[in-house]
């Protein structure tokens, strides 16, 4: 896979700034997020200093995975030895991106897919919390800016790489449905006329109640349920013809039950019920339905319905 790279783009490491065309000063997409205060990530109570040493921990995180992938000698530790085993196959890292006029920014890993016009890309967090819809914004800025810079190269995945600063450990590796094109769209028109973009996709995150393995367990299983009722549904569907041919048999000759391996063929009669049409009855004498009718109690639930 080879990606498309602009001599447009220059970064200043002094000043960690991006310039268009050695002149024009571009915003970074972390930049960008904050200043229309998208993914409800805040950390102006946090005091300078511990926010400088979250961060330097983080880079030199950063720093240990991306040389280790540009073959750079370093000492074996856990982490890697975590980080081999997701078995990612390399493309870049700090992989610069832009839209040339207002926006500049750099990925943190790109990796081949299933295919070499297919893309995954990553980004690297060694926040406490993971943060939902902060990901989905920059992971979906990162993905339309990539498309546009490498049209011939489609992104097949968005994945955030969770690590734990403290001990160094990989937390998780989370899927992340990025924002849509449209919605990347939006965002910059709006900082192109100086406008405030209102996220109306936001919703609290679930990390406020559950802890990342708790809710990352969660939608594992929830995901697996829904994929086998799916399952289900589509076996049921082939045993339909089967079902209609051996009913049409057993009622034309009367029987049953018919034997088979493993068990029994049993047929069940039609019949009919009778139902109260309750619409009916309460248009035409609304004094008996109001009597008659029973209000019952439905307890709360939650359900999760996992993304397409």
């Amino acid at each position: 896979m080879e990606l498309a790279h602009s001599n447009r783009i220059f970064f200043d490491e002094t000043s960690h700034s991006y310039l268009l065309d050695d002149e024009k000063l571009l915003m970074g997409v972390t930049e960008l997020i904050r200043k229309h205060n998208l993914g409800g990530v805040d950390y102006s109570g946090i005091p300078a200093a511990t926010l400088r040493k979250a961060a330097e921990e983080g880079t030199a995180i950063h720093k240990e995975l991306q040389d280790y992938e540009n073959g750079v000698t370093i000492f074996a530790s856990e982490l890697i030895d975590e980080y081999k085993k997701l078995n990612l196959k390399f493309v870049e890292s700090e992989s610069p991106v832009s839209d040339f006029e207002m926006v500049a920014s750099a990925i943190d890993m790109v990796y081949e897919g299933s295919a070499p016009d297919k893309a995954i890309l990553v980004d690297i967090k060694c926040t406490q919390k993971y943060h939902r819809r902060y990901l989905e914004w920059q992971l979906g800025i990162y993905k339309t800016l990539f498309e546009r810079q490498n049209p011939g190269i489609k992104v097949e995945g968005l994945f955030c790489l969770h690590i734990d600063k403290k001990t160094r450990k990989i937390k998780g590796f989370y899927p992340v449905e990025g924002v849509s094109e449209t919605e990347v769209d939006a965002l910059l028109q709006a900082e192109r006329d100086g406008l405030f973009y209102v996220d109306e996709n936001d919703a609290p995150n679930a990390d406020l109640v559950l802890e990342n393995d708790e809710l990352q367990a969660y939608i594992e299983q929830a995901s697996k349920i829904a994929e086998l009722k799916a399952a289900i549904k589509q076996i049921e569907e082939g045993l339909k013809a089967y079902d209609e041919r051996l009913l049409a048999y057993m009622a034309d000759n009367n029987l049953d039950e018919m034997a088979a391996p493993g068990g029994v063929f049993k047929r069940k009669a039609s019949y009919t019920q009778t139902r109260v049409d309750s619409a009916k009855l309460q248009k035409t004498w609304p004094a008996v339905y109001e009597k008659c009718v029973k209000v019952v109690s439905v307890a709360a639930s939650v359900s999760f319905k996992p993304n397409k």
